[in-house]
């Protein structure tokens, strides 16, 4: 029994007990009024400061849009007034974006200059004094020993553990194990004779719950299932630039932990193309980062592996992507492209650098978004690098990529130095997220504007790469993991603020797309690699035929009904990606978006995985030939109909 007071009868207080009630109170009230005079003091501080802050940052928007009206061309576009708070974010927005790379290439350089001979000193004293040789810290002074130091306390504590063996098998072969209800939709989907409806094979299970110990009944609604469309809507072709850098997006969405289904998985693509000279080539794709959990998941692309290149380690992505090259069966000689955005061309780089010794021959780098400065690329690998010129990432680690470096090997065209550093823009309409610039579908349309009009030498070296792209193509998808007691973990992503009004939810918006005649299976989710304007929602929609998609007025109807949902006076836009089961091999995109004029742009691309299906569908979907086009419209075009 629990012990407890014993019963007692209450008697009142008496003399005692009423003197020490009045002290008690009269103590208490001193107090409270004490607090309470602390309390008021504390806040008119607060005010105040809060006050001259506003006051600077009040004073700070205008100077900055004074020095923008100063100048004849406004960059990288046109800066309202700060008349609002919205305005005034805009533009701390736009001031951080072009301060922050100039900052930090400013510290690294301030940095090194004077704590170099700190060090240097450092080092002297060491070799006399144990008392500093025990004291290594003293003499970490550069990015590499830094992230080297970070990478050997985080170990200590069990995080950035890295340096495992890879295991690398065939995506769809892992979808059998990890999602087997993806697996079975999408042999349904990619079979030709199938039924027109989708049944789940018979004694399909749960891997889930499997895993968890439970007994569930069969899913009620199959093709309600998240990322049935998004296994299934795969590209089988590569085709130029900035199609690459598309299939960049692509392959980082499959292994998203944070998205709906998705596992923590890297992913590395890998297409074979025998050209016209008989000679096989091969096009190697590696995963960007993906969880910026500080604990190493079973995915090797996150940010512990970012901080191994960065200390010039080897960290097991790098290891996954030599595995699953040598699993596709590239054989010495043949020449191999590496290609990657953010951590996936900083590991592109790494294996460049490895390659020859693992038997590997590689003719071309191509990259964006990446840190390259420090890496060694051998002569003869010709290297493109695409940067956003207020992108902090590419120059993080204090020192610019080359520029138009040359090597004088004679390797591929004459003309073309060895490394050529493409810098850009995008246009930035109000808005826009802070971290929009570093999202490889941004870089995907700063490389669609380079195709079409490329400045210098960077035509010569588009030209080299065309022989990896085009029709003949074999493209496969590799699942990479680490080997080990890993648990997944999430992305933890990281969002200055939300531009979508709360209560909208992915399967609100899933819900809606189902109820369109023709749709059978939706994927829908926030995006975090929004286009260059930032798009907040993308859609990937399998549907039964994409001729409704080709006609104003059906895509109207879905323009409408989603921008209503989506509370149309704050989101930018949407991004639709649909394939139809009646049209294997063809890739119906449209992003809509809003621009700072208030207009709506409309842009449509129809991509084909193969010849053959181009020549089958494209004169009976696109009579007028087109596959790409772009469309304005008024700020009133998708207003929801009203009738009397």
């Amino acid at each position: 029994m629990m012990p407890q007071l014993p019963p007692r009868v209450w008697a009142g207080r008496g003399v005692v007990g009423r003197i020490l009630l009045v002290i008690g109170v009269v103590v208490g009230a001193v107090l409270a009024l004490a607090v309470g005079l602390v309390l008021v003091v504390v806040a008119i501080v607060v005010w105040l400061v809060w006050l001259a802050l506003w006051l600077v940052g009040y004073l700070w928007a205008w100077l900055w849009y004074a020095g923008q009206r100063m100048r004849r061309v406004e960059y990288p576009f046109e800066i309202p007034s700060p008349v609002s708070r919205k305005r005034r974010t805009d533009v701390f927005s736009s001031s951080y974006l072009s301060g922050a790379p100039r900052l930090v290439g400013a510290a690294a350089r301030l940095a090194g200059f004077l704590l170099g001979p700190l060090a240097l000193v450092a080092s002297v004293l060491g070799l006399v004094a144990p008392r500093w040789r025990a004291r290594p810290y003293l003499a970490v002074f550069t990015l590499r020993g830094i992230l080297a130091k970070a990478v050997g306390l985080g170990r200590r504590r069990g995080w950035l553990v890295d340096g495992h063996d890879p295991a690398v098998q065939t995506f769809d072969d892992f979808l059998v194990v990890a999602f087997p209800q993806i697996a079975d939709f999408v042999r349904w989907w990619r079979d030709p004779d199938a039924p027109v409806d989708y049944v789940p094979s018979p004694g399909l299970h749960d891997a889930t719950a499997d895993q968890l110990g439970l007994t569930l009944g069969s899913y009620p609604d199959p093709l309600g299932f998240p990322g049935l469309a998004a296994g299934a809507m795969r590209r089988r072709q590569i085709t130029g630039y900035r199609d690459l850098l598309v299939s960049q997006r692509e392959i980082d969405d499959l292994c998203d932990p944070d998205l709906d289904d998705r596992n923590d998985v890297g992913v590395v693509r890998i297409t074979s193309r025998v050209a016209e000279d008989g000679i096989r080539r091969w096009l190697v794709q590696f995963p960007s980062t993906k969880s910026w959990h500080p604990r190493a998941g079973v995915a090797p692309n996150d940010i512990t592996a970012d901080l191994v290149i960065g200390a010039d380690r080897e960290p097991t992505m790098t290891r996954a992507g030599i595995a699953a090259m040598a699993v596709a069966g590239i054989a010495p000689g043949e020449p191999v492209m590496l290609a990657g955005f953010s951590l996936g061309g900083m590991v592109a780089a790494q294996v460049a650098v490895r390659a020859e010794r693992h038997g590997f021959t590689v003719t071309h780098l191509v990259t964006a978004g990446s840190p390259l400065g420090r890496v060694p690329v051998p002569s003869g690998i010709r290297v493109l690098a695409l940067e956003h010129v207020l992108d902090i990432v590419p120059r993080i680690e204090g020192r610019e990529n080359p520029a138009d470096r040359r090597d004088g090997s004679g390797v591929g065209s004459p003309g073309v130095p060895q490394w050529l550093t493409v810098k850009a823009g995008p246009p930035l309409p109000g808005g826009f997220r802070l971290g929009v610039l570093h999202q490889s579908t941004a870089y995907a349309d700063t490389a669609a504007a380079v195709e079409d009009d490329p400045p210098g030498p960077v035509a010569a070296a588009l030209g080299e790469l065309s022989v990896f792209f085009g029709p003949g193509q074999r493209l496969v998808d590799y699942a990479v993991l680490r080997e080990g007691a890993y648990s997944v973990q999430p992305s933890v992503p990281f969002y200055l603020h939300s531009t979508v009004e709360e209560g909208i939810t992915r399967n609100s918006l899933r819900m809606t797309l189902r109820r369109l005649p023709g749709v059978i299976a939706v994927d829908i989710y926030e995006s975090r690699a929004g286009l260059a304007t930032t798009i907040l929602w993308n859609a990937d929609v399998l549907v039964r035929s994409l001729r409704p998609w080709f006609t104003e007025v059906e895509r109207f109807t879905v323009y409408r009904g989603l921008l209503s949902l989506l509370k149309r006076r704050r989101a930018v836009g949407f991004h639709f990606r649909l394939q139809a089961k009646e049209t294997p091999g063809v890739t119906w995109e449209a992003t809509v978006q809003r621009m700072p004029d208030g207009r709506w742009r409309e842009v449509i691309d129809v991509a084909f995985d193969s010849a053959e299906a181009e020549r089958e569908f494209l004169p009976v979907l696109l009579p007028d030939g087109w596959t790409s086009t772009v469309t304005y419209y008024p700020p009133n075009a998708f207003q929801p109909v009203r009738t009397r």
